[in-house]
């Protein structure tokens, strides 16, 4: 079924409706709420429409405990097959020396597909799932069961813009950022990857527009391993002066033995760290979209 919104409508009550594999089109405005969508093969799709909430790291919830950056979302996809189309998420935590973490996106379900998703934030934009299992054990008794799994999560950006500063595209989902604009909104890193070492794939960067808002000169990395076998990979991507030559940070000096941070045609190899893999012709076949969405 086909539901249709303007922004005077509430998206949650509309699914509340919803059942799997509706669509809901959302008219031209902006959608003040948190929302979490939990119906498999659901498609919203937007006309300038904006999905936007203020949740940040240390505040405090309905359960008197701090959100901490796993419940900072303004839009939690949790099911399977959802498509979004055409539409911004916001989260307006945007001073990260203020706020902290504040997470726009968290995708937690497999085969998730943005078209034309602009997300929106400073710290943890884009918590890409699922959470590292360190963290799914920690958090256990705070976060219900469907966020803490564990399941592998393909996730597919197709001319998508995603802005931010620190770590704001971070997680263990398998995700192929297929020509999008990868925007720093200051000093920091563009990804924290945190994949197991089983994984083939982590965070793919495929034909990326590598931006900031600010004239920043060398103080972005493209990556930092937030867990030990951390993966992230840049390939053909157009790099502006903010990006740091040498390309990567290793977050900790133990994690240059062990993360998984690969660069084809990106930056000038010769200032690039020690611990960086570079990609040969033979080695960049392999990543398709569906070698790594199937993965």
């Amino acid at each position: 079924m086909n539901y249709y919104l303007t922004a005077a409508d509430s998206i949650n009550e509309c699914l509340k409706k919803c059942k799997e594999n509706d669509v809901i089109y959302l008219s031209e405005g902006i959608y003040y709420e948190k929302v979490k969508i939990s119906i498999n093969g659901l498609k919203i799709i937007g006309n300038n429409s904006t999905i936007q909430y203020k949740d940040y790291y240390n505040k405090i919830g309905s359960d008197n405990k701090e959100l901490l950056t796993v419940r900072t979302y303004t839009l939690m996809v949790a099911a399977d097959n959802v498509t979004l189309e055409n539409i911004t998420i916001k989260n307006l935590a945007l001073d990260n020396k203020k706020y902290g973490q504040a997470v726009a996106l968290h995708v937690l379900g497999d085969n998730f597909k943005a078209f034309n998703v602009k997300l929106i934030g400073g710290q943890d934009t884009l918590l890409a799932g699922p959470i590292p299992y360190d963290l799914s054990i920690r958090y256990k008794d705070l976060l219900p069961q469907d966020e803490l799994s564990q399941n592998k999560s393909h996730q597919y950006y197709k001319d998508c813009y995603i802005e931010g500063n620190v770590d704001f595209i971070f997680g263990c989902g398998i995700c192929l950022f297929d020509s999008c604009t990868i925007n720093s909104t200051d000093k920091g890193y563009i990804c924290a990857p945190s994949h197991p070492y089983d994984y083939q794939f982590g965070f793919v960067f495929l034909n990326c527009n590598l931006t900031c808002t600010k004239n920043n000169i060398n103080n972005v990395f493209l990556a930092r391993p937030w867990r030990d076998y951390g993966k992230a990979t840049f390939i053909n991507c157009n790099v502006s002066i903010h990006i740091k030559p040498e390309g990567f940070n290793n977050w900790k000096k133990e994690r240059e033995e062990t993360c998984r941070l690969e660069i084809y045609k990106t930056l000038d190899y010769n200032n690039l760290v020690s611990f960086a893999k570079i990609l040969s012709d033979d080695d960049v076949i392999n990543y398709t979209l569906n070698n790594i969405l199937n993965s």
